[in-house]
């Protein structure tokens, strides 16, 4: 594979999250000059620690696993992306929206807040378009990007954490800002090690 076929697929898998990236821009700078400013490594450390707390125990951790394999044998075995595949991501991205809006009904009126319920709209706003746009194969371009495992699984897996109200992670706009900022890197890391890995496996 060509460096220039690489490049390629960087930016058509990352399309979609700069424009996010660029319409929470705004946002999240209004926010900053609020709050404590947070140096790049307290970014990096909110994230890391977003993605290990699942893990504290094998009750927190069992509900996400399942994403983790889609996301390995995606990236493993996945050639071409197709329309199925959107489709079947949006189903991902469908399941994990409605999964985190039962658990945040259940909660009392004291505890409501607005962040979580927006997220999760997203993510079942989102998988329905997806699904749509699967089934009715239009649009290749905006299905290769979401048809991606990575672009659906980076996202649950980071906001699973927040959104099942694990202990010791909140919802704030810096954990927030970490998962943007880290978003295309983890998105290129996952792409070259799925296709070294890959060259082994096949």
């Amino acid at each position: 594979m060509t460096i220039s076929r690489i490049t390629f697929e960087i930016y058509r898998a990352g399309s979609l999250a700069a424009t996010f990236a660029c319409s929470a821009h705004a946002v999240l700078l209004q926010v900053a000059r609020k709050e404590e400013a947070v140096p790049l490594e307290g970014y990096l450390a909110r994230f890391v620690h977003l993605l290990v707390v699942p893990f504290d125990n094998l009750g927190t951790a069992w509900p996400i696993l399942p994403i983790y394999t889609s996301l390995i044998l995606g990236e493993l075995y996945k050639g071409k992306v197709s329309f199925g595949h959107t489709v079947g991501n949006g189903f991902t991205l469908l399941w994990a929206g409605l999964s985190w809006a039962r658990h945040l009904s259940q909660k009392g009126i004291f505890e409501f807040k607005v962040l979580p319920w927006i997220v999760a709209g997203s993510a079942i706003g989102l998988g329905v378009f997806a699904i749509v746009l699967g089934i009715r194969k239009k649009d290749k371009a905006l299905c290769e990007i979401l048809g991606h495992t990575r672009f659906s699984c980076y996202f649950i897996i980071t906001f699973y954490p927040m959104q099942a109200g694990l202990a010791g992670v909140g919802w704030s706009w810096p954990n927030m800002a970490a998962i943007l900022i880290f978003a295309l890197p983890c998105w290129f890391l996952i792409y070259l090690l799925g296709r070294t890995v890959a060259r082994f496996v096949q």
